[in-house]
């Protein structure tokens, strides 16, 4: 894939939350605890092979941009 920034080649690896959290995206900052406005629940992480194991998504990473991507559905 290449990065829709700069055009570069973008490298695929895992990105991965804190803790057994799944991930979320709100259009505002310092919401927590409260429950966010607009937010937007991302696709949970795919199967563990053991509880021990952290939740991480594919994504894709544009070293000359620090862009990440990923898909949340």
């Amino acid at each position: 894939m290449n990065c829709p920034k700069c055009g570069s080649k973008m490298s695929l690896g895992w990105m991965m939350p804190g803790k057994n959290c799944n991930l979320e995206w709100a259009p505002g900052h310092w919401q927590f605890p409260l429950p966010r406005k607009g937010k937007v629940v991302l696709k949970p992480a795919p199967p563990r092979d053991t509880p021990l194991d952290f939740a991480e998504y594919p994504a894709y990473l544009c070293a000359v941009c620090k862009v990440v991507i990923f898909e949340y559905e």
